[in-house]
Order: structure tokens, then C-alpha cells, then sequence
């Protein structure tokens, strides 16, 4: 059965670009053959490495041609254009048409601790009900245990307790000054080869604590897409930082 992976959230800085690419990273290094799509506004930059979906000429059948053309597609749902994509799921009854594809659907969401974050949760709970999987990416903003206590706490929680949504937590970024020194955006570096060599072991250190987090709903997230035809590559030493002599 193909799989296709939404990921949305309409309140912005939620991380959707930065998990879609650490999803697509980590397929990348076991060489499962997997898409990256980008619902995009006319005009609008599609995500590196990725396909645009321009809204403004989507159709059904188009839109089942994209997810037809590989075993596994990840679609990263524009900031904004949330509430757009539940009308058109809804509009052409995508949920029948993707069963009868034999397409199995897992729906992301990445959260912050501002609860207003939530309410693309409930929305996407309404919309795609239990013909779909959920999980929940928790964009650490502070500790662990300060955002688990928001999200715990609220409404949208326990909907997704209803749905046993499976939770991931993307660690904070603590590598500023390296992509700042690099000219780099997050985005950009986790579409670089080289990237641990020149961020360094504070990015090396991240970027393992996400692939392992990954790895732990591998199974959930991908299904039986997830055809590996290679092991990944062991990790780089990470670049020591440079220390001043003293005078």
C-alpha cells in the first residue's frame, strides 16, 4: 500500500519545512524511494528539493497523479493554505478516493507551545476523522517539560488521545551562530552533504537526536513504503571549534 504524509499547520513557525525535510533526510539515507510536494500559492517558492502544488489549478485527478507516482510522497502543506487543502480533501471526497487507490494516510502535526498552535489540530481531527493516522511533532521551544504541560493540558490532547496519535519532540536549534557564520538557513543545510563538517557537533548533535526521533515512529510514519535498498552511512566526526591562542 503507498503511503502519503500531510504535513500542516496554518499557525506559522510550527517547523512543517524543517520536518518535511528531516523526513525526506532520513529516507534518503536508507534509499527508499519516496516525493517531496510543497502546496504552494501562485508565485510562491516551492521548498528545496521539492515539487509545487500551485493551488490555484489543483485538481482531484491531478492532485491523485502526484500521490500515484511514487510509493511513498510527502506533502508539506503551505502556511495558510490548511484550511484550503481540508475543503478540497473534503470537496472530492479524497477520503474514498484514496481508499480506493489503496493509499494509506498519515497526517503531521507540528505544534509549539503556544496553544494557538493547536487549533490546526482540532480542525485536522474534524476533517480527515479516522480515515487517517496522526501524529504530532512537538517543536521545543523551552523544556521538555514546561511544553509537555501545555499541550497536555488542552483540548486538543485529548482528541488526539481519542485517535492514539503517536507524538515525536524535534529538539530545539542551538546552532544559530554556526548557520549564521555558514550564510545558511536550516532549510538550505539539510539539503547540503557536507553540512556536519561545516555546522559542526552542535548541528551533528541535533540532527542525530531527530533522525532518532524518526526512526522510533518509523514504522507508523511509513509504512509498508518503506522499501530500504541501502544502509545509512555513519556519521561524520564532527568539526572541532576553533579555540584562540592566547597572546
Amino acid at each position: 500500500m503507498k503511503k502519503l504524509i500531510l504535513i500542516q499547520n496554518d499557525y506559522p513557525g510550527t517547523g512543517k519545512s524543517t520536518l518535511a525535510l528531516c523526513f525526506h533526510r532520513y529516507l534518503q539515507q536508507y534509499g527508499v524511494s519516496h516525493q517531496l510536494l510543497s502546496l504552494t500559492e501562485e508565485d510562491s517558492p516551492a521548498q528545496p528539493g521539492s515539487t509545487a502544488l500551485d493551488v490555484s489549478s489543483l485538481t482531484p485527478r491531478d492532485f491523485l497523479d502526484h500521490v500515484d507516482a511514487s510509493p511513498l510522497t510527502i506533502l508539506d502543506v503551505g502556511t495558510g493554505l490548511g484550511e484550503f487543502f481540508n475543503k478540497f480533501y473534503q470537496a472530492a471526497e479524497l477520503d474514498q478516493v484514496l481508499h480506493e487507490a489503496e493509499v494509506a494516510v498519515s497526517v503531521v502535526l507540528p505544534v509549539t507551545a503556544d496553544r494557538e498552535s493547536f487549533d490546526s489540530v482540532i480542525e485536522a481531527a474534524e476533517v480527515f476523522s479516522d480515515n487517517a493516522e496522526y501524529l504530532i511533532a512537538h517543536l521545543v521551544t523551552s523544556c521538555y517539560d514546561e511544553d509537555d504541560k501545555v499541550w497536555d493540558t488542552s483540548y486538543a490532547a485529548r482528541v488526539m488521545d481519542m485517535f492514539e496519535a503517536v507524538e515525536l519532540h524535534i529538539p530545539e536549534i542551538t546552532f544559530h551562530l554556526e548557520l549564521s557564520n555558514e550564510r545558511m538557513s536550516l532549510d538550505h543545510a539539510l539539503q547540503q552533504g557536507d553540512v556536519e563538517e561545516r555546522l559542526g557537533k552542535e548541528y551533528t548533535k541535533w540532527n542525530r537526536r531527530v533522525m532518532g526521533q524518526v526512526d522510533s515512529a518509523r514504522q507508523y510514519l511509513f509504512g509498508d513504503a518503506f522499501r530500504p535498498t541501502m544502509a545509512p552511512k555513519p556519521a561524520k566526526p564532527a568539526r572541532k571549534a576553533k579555540t584562540k591562542l592566547a597572546a
